[in-house]
């Protein structure tokens, strides 16, 4: 994801949301951009993260470049 902010709030919403689980900033640009990443292995806590990204104080856009979601294998236990 990339999430767009003013400049001078580029640090408090990077703040904001590394508390947030599954998050990951891997970039941070002086213009108000940050590229993030979100992983954890429920997709709905997943949908909901992003759409919460909107709600983070400081945020403009979130947008979503690329989403890949690979289900787990089943255990034997799940099969029967």
């Amino acid at each position: 994801m990339v999430l767009y902010t003013r400049p001078e709030n580029v640090e408090s919403v990077r703040h904001g949301i590394e508390n947030i689980e599954g998050v990951e900033v891997h970039a941070a640009t002086d213009e108000g951009k940050l590229v993030i990443t979100l992983d954890h292995p429920d997709r709905s806590y997943l949908s909901e993260t992003m759409m919460n990204m909107h709600n983070v104080p400081g945020v403009i856009n979130a947008a979503l470049i690329y989403e890949y979601f690979e289900e787990s294998e089943p255990t034997q236990k799940e099969m029967s």
